[in-house]
């Protein structure tokens, strides 16, 4: 049987589908057969999730759909409906909001947190006050590189994310999230530059993002400059160097590094894999700096 009349925008509960002449072992017979995926408790997708972040997508929809309007998708749930980066936190769970006053509950695979007062009823909290969320929830890097990315694409602005600070000033652990989007510039381009930016300021040095170099080839642009240094860092993905940016993609970016070079300045070169190792950011900075000072 066909469940997509069953469900809405691919999710569907038990309880739904008894009201189609479904009972449990029709279900059963569906998820065993790959027509029906297990989300949360009682509730199901019509297709499988491509991965975790799609998982927690669909779960979510379900979730709201659970509460009937009594809740609001939260947190990395709902940076994931707005398609924000969404790093270092537990994407097998999904976090909804109440909008009326209650207690906080955990359930498997959802967490219903307390109501923030102040924020208007919708499908989703505000964005801002998602991003300062998923901080509290995982860790306020995961704010930082959701804020980095909603600055940049115009989602949010300065003022936003002051505000959602504001409105869960209460929480705990608020204080090393406000300390971390102090940092958030809508000039970071991608969570590469997020990570990488905040590592160099763990390691003390301050950062000038897309800085601009004049060369004989033109205006060329870094991810950072290390402030009061001749250090640029570059954050590279595999995209560049696996033709996914067309296939002169290296031979633009030797020419690009060549002519900034020419200008007397030197690159540290790093990959997402290398961000959370600090000794190795720390030791080729470090080198590139004696190599400039000499």
């Amino acid at each position: 049987m066909d469940l997509s009349h069953v469900a809405r925008r691919d999710v569907f509960s038990a309880a739904w589908a008894r009201g189609h002449g479904l009972d449990s072992d029709a279900i059963a017979r569906a998820v065993g057969e790959g027509r029906a995926h297990p989300l949360v408790r009682g509730w199901y997708a019509t297709r499988p999730p491509a991965d975790d972040v799609d998982w927690n997508r669909l779960a979510a929809r379900a979730a709201f759909y659970r509460f009937e309007g009594r809740a609001m998708v939260s947190h990395q749930s709902a940076l994931i409906w707005a398609s924000l980066p969404v790093m270092y936190a537990d994407l097998r769970t999904v976090h909804l909001t109440r909008i009326a006053a209650g207690s906080s509950r955990r359930r498997p695979g959802v967490m219903l947190h307390r109501a923030v007062w102040g924020v208007p009823e919708s499908d989703r909290v505000p964005l801002a006050v998602a991003i300062v969320q998923a901080g509290l929830a995982a860790e306020p890097l995961t704010a930082l590189i959701a804020a980095d990315a909603a600055l940049h694409g115009r989602k949010v602005d300065r003022g936003d994310l002051d505000e959602a600070i504001d409105l869960l000033g209460r929480s705990r652990q608020i204080a090393p999230v406000r300390t971390m989007l102090e940092h958030a510039d809508g000039r970071i381009e991608s969570p590469g530059e997020s990570i990488a930016g905040h590592r160099l300021r763990q390691l003390g040095w301050q950062v000038e993002p897309q800085f601009r170099v004049e060369t004989d080839q033109g205006e060329k642009v870094a991810d950072f400059r290390i402030v009061g240094t001749r250090v640029l860092v570059e954050v590279d993905g595999k995209a560049k160097y696996c033709g996914d940016e067309g296939p002169d993609a290296v031979f633009r970016e030797k020419r690009r590094e060549d002519a900034v070079r020419r200008k007397d300045w030197r690159f540290v070169r790093l990959v997402m894999a290398e961000l959370d190792d600090l000794r190795l950011i720390e030791g080729r900075v470090r080198e590139q700096l004696a190599a400039d000072a000499a």
